[in-house]
């Protein structure tokens, strides 16, 4: 015996807020279990766990998708570059920089020769003076 198979079986359904909230109502108003619901709509109910638990704390807003991602990361695969899009990359990786040189530290070299250097505390300035 091998056990259940690891992962999804093909693409992730992108639920929309209505069609979550209808699932949710029938949870909470209608007072079907998520083991029924499962059955019935083929929805892990560890799923319709979290999205209750989600709207119970937040509200709707709650069921939104949240994708926080880098705005700025697509720049560093893009091949050719507009100006404009240089100067916005530079701009962020110079206030990268600033924030690190900030937290006393500073980046030397780049991929796997990436080092990490302290900076001492003589040279780190502090916001108390």
């Amino acid at each position: 015996m091998m056990g259940r198979p690891k992962g999804s079986k093909g693409p992730q359904r992108k639920w929309a807020v209505d069609e979550k909230m209808k699932i949710i109502r029938r949870h909470i108003d209608d007072h079907v279990s998520f083991l029924d619901l499962q059955k019935e709509l083929k929805v892990n109910r560890g799923l319709i766990h979290a999205w209750v638990t989600k709207y119970l704390d937040k509200g709707e807003v709650g069921l939104e998708i949240a994708h926080k991602t880098n705005p700025i990361s697509h720049l560093y695969l893009k091949k050719n570059l507009t100006r404009e899009e240089q100067l916005t990359l530079e701009n962020f990786q110079l206030r990268v920089e600033v924030e690190r040189l900030k937290k006393g530290y500073q980046v030397k070299g780049v991929g796997r020769q990436k080092e990490y250097d302290i900076l001492s505390e003589a040279s780190i300035k502090s916001s108390k003076d």
